[in-house]
C-alpha cells in the first residue's frame, strides 16, 4: 500500500490541492485522506477505491509499475507547457514524501527557491538550479514525466518496487 499511499499523495500536488480540498470530494474528514497518504491501510477499501475514482474524475491517471519502472501519477491530458517543471516537482517531492528541507538537502537548491518554484512564484528559469532539482530526483529514484500527445507531466518510480527492502 505504499505505492498506492505515494500516489494518492502525488496526485493531490499535482492538481495543487490540500488534503481538506480532497476530502470533500468524498465526505470524509482531512485526517482519513492523512492515513490514506501515511500508507497506514493494508488493505484498499471502498474507500479508497473511491479515492481512487475522484482522482480520476478529476484529471489524474494512475500508472501502474511497467517495463522496469515503477508506479506514478500524470495528468490524464495535455495540459499548459510548464517551462519550469513546478508541477513534476511538487508532484515528485509528494511521491518521495520528501518536505522542502529534505529536498534542499538532496538537491543543495535554497529551500525558498523551491518553495516559490512549487507556487509558480518564479519570474524567470534558472536551468542550473532546474537541473540539480532534476539530478536531486534521478538520485532519489523518481522519473519525471514530460508531457506526451496524449497525456500530461507527472512523475513515477523510476525503478519497480521503490519500498522493496535491500
Amino acid at each position: 500500500m505504499k505505492v498506492l499511499a505515494s500516489q494518492f499523495r502525488a496526485a493531490r500536488a499535482l492538481l495543487e490541492l490540500d488534503q481538506e480540498a480532497v476530502a470533500t470530494w468524498l465526505k470524509l474528514d482531512q485526517q482519513e485522506i492523512s492515513r490514506w497518504e501515511g500508507a497506514k491501510y493494508k488493505l484498499l477499501s471502498a474507500d479508497g477505491i473511491n479515492l481512487r475514482n475522484a482522482f480520476k474524475a478529476n484529471g489524474i491517471e494512475f500508472i501502474a509499475k511497467s517495463d522496469g519502472a515503477g508506479a506514478g501519477v500524470r495528468f490524464s491530458k495535455p495540459g499548459p507547457e510548464d517551462d519550469t517543471k513546478r508541477s513534476q516537482f511538487r508532484a515528485a517531492r509528494a511521491l518521495a514524501n520528501l518536505t522542502i528541507r529534505e529536498l534542499e538537502k538532496a538537491s543543495g537548491i535554497n529551500r525558498n527557491f523551491i518553495f516559490r518554484l512549487e507556487a509558480g512564484k518564479i519570474g524567470g528559469i534558472n536551468l542550473d538550479k532546474i537541473r540539480k532539482l532534476e539530478e536531486a530526483f534521478i538520485r532519489l529514484n523518481i522519473q519525471l514525466i514530460e508531457r506526451g500527445e496524449k497525456w500530461g507531466v507527472g512523475a513515477r518510480w523510476s525503478v519497480p518496487d521503490p519500498f522493496q527492502e535491500p
